[in-house]
């Protein structure tokens, strides 16, 4: 830990930890709430899905993310003294992925019928993105969770402040806009504590690419669909029960990344359940407040109807057991589990092809994705609970070194 974080207290540091990443979400919430109040059928639908395009370019900074914590979350297990040498970012790779969806841009828009300027900024958020993943993980692996704190408040703050303005103003581009600057000031901040690490090869973030891409496709294919398969303005009332089942996702997200160090060191099979277990019974009670709070949502919403029950409670429980595949996933990734991805991928192809062939209702569309979270859930914490006994992740890429 930092001399700050050691001063403050183990405890008090997580809790700024979990309420950063908190912040995070709840920014992102507030933004896309303050644009249910523009008047124009489908703003809210455009925004949201401009949000989901922004957590599927996040595969590979997640990616990034995910394995620093990795990396030096075991070299912190061992004892290891990291030399000067770090993980840094696949820049070759990154280039020729921020190029291509570039020139992609265009058609992107159109198929998710979403403003292109918008689909524009996230991509130019990708190259400094990953530059703030690395950064992220490396505190996270080094279990320094007030710098971690630190970077996700000042992303959380543009969040909310620009995202409500400039979204307010601007719709779906201004939201774009704000999580770009937002991510500049992160990697900026992030500058003072650590030195710009070595470039990596793509290799080493082929596998977490996949784990962190195929869950964001996952967790976000239902609002993918939804303008398509549900109409402009169903769609829109689809949203209005996806924001706040997302926040239950936001909030329980954070257990992911804590989870990386407990799995590094983990010795028994009751030590990667208990994480599960937690994110599991913490969503349950998060969606029973959802659904006694629901008539309140058209106070924050706007002229937005509060969503049907059965729609929240089912969105919430899905998001629920996606944090908790979240959190199965990053230890999988921790201790070097074979292809811990491959569960989410058959129930992302699965969850696809049900949509296309029933063009299910919204109801049956949430319940359809509450099916894929446990299936990919299951198939994912059978492989993890099969890596106890063997050796965790070996530390093939070193964090970030501590600038003096």
């Amino acid at each position: 830990m930092t001399r700050r974080a050691a001063a403050l207290g183990p405890g008090l540091a997580l809790v700024a930890f979990w309420v950063a990443s908190l912040s995070v979400g709840f920014a992102a919430f507030v933004a896309l709430a303050f644009l249910s109040r523009r008047d124009d059928t489908g703003a809210l639908a455009d925004a949201s899905a401009v949000l989901s395009v922004s957590f599927v370019l996040a595969v590979v900074p997640g990616a990034i993310q995910l394995r620093a914590a990795a990396a030096a979350a075991v070299d912190a297990a061992a004892d290891s003294k990291s030399p000067e040498d770090a993980a840094g970012v696949p820049v070759a790779l990154v280039a020729w992925i921020s190029g291509g969806l570039l020139v992609a841009s265009p058609a992107i828009a159109v198929a998710l019928t979403v403003p292109w300027l918008g689909i524009a900024l996230l991509i130019a958020q990708l190259p400094v993105a990953c530059l703030a993943a690395v950064q992220r993980g490396t505190a996270i692996g080094r279990e320094e969770y007030g710098r971690a704190s630190a970077s996700m408040g000042i992303d959380a703050a543009f969040r909310l402040i620009a995202g409500a303005g400039l979204g307010l103003a601007f719709g779906a581009a201004g939201l774009a806009a704000a999580l770009l600057l937002g991510t500049v000031a992160a990697a900026e901040l992030g500058r003072r504590w650590y030195a710009r690490g070595l470039a990596a090869p793509a290799s080493s973030v082929v596998g977490p690419a996949l784990t962190v891409g195929i869950l964001m496709v996952l967790i976000n294919l239902d609002v993918l669909a939804a303008p398509r398969v549900l109409g402009a303005a169903a769609a829109d009332a689809y949203a209005v029960a996806e924001l706040p089942a997302k926040g239950v996702f936001f909030a329980l997200f954070a257990v992911s990344w804590l989870a990386v160090p407990i799995a590094a060191r983990a010795r028994r099979a009751s030590q990667l359940l208990v994480p599960i277990g937690a994110v599991l019974g913490i969503g349950l009670v998060a969606t029973a407040v959802l659904a006694v709070a629901r008539p309140l949502l058209p106070m924050i919403l706007g002229d937005a109807a509060a969503p049907p029950l059965e729609l929240l409670v089912l969105l919430a429980l899905a998001m629920t057991v996606a944090a908790a595949l979240a959190t199965a996933l990053a230890m999988a990734v921790a201790r070097d589990a074979a292809h811990p991805w491959a569960p989410s991928l058959f129930a992302t192809m699965m969850l696809g092809i049900v949509i296309v062939v029933l063009e299910p209702n919204a109801t049956d569309l949430a319940g359809l994705v509450l099916l894929a979270q446990a299936v990919a859930l299951g198939g994912t914490a059978f492989g993890l609970l099969r890596t106890i006994g063997a050796r965790a992740l070996p530390a093939a890429g070193r964090p970030l070194a501590a600038t003096p």
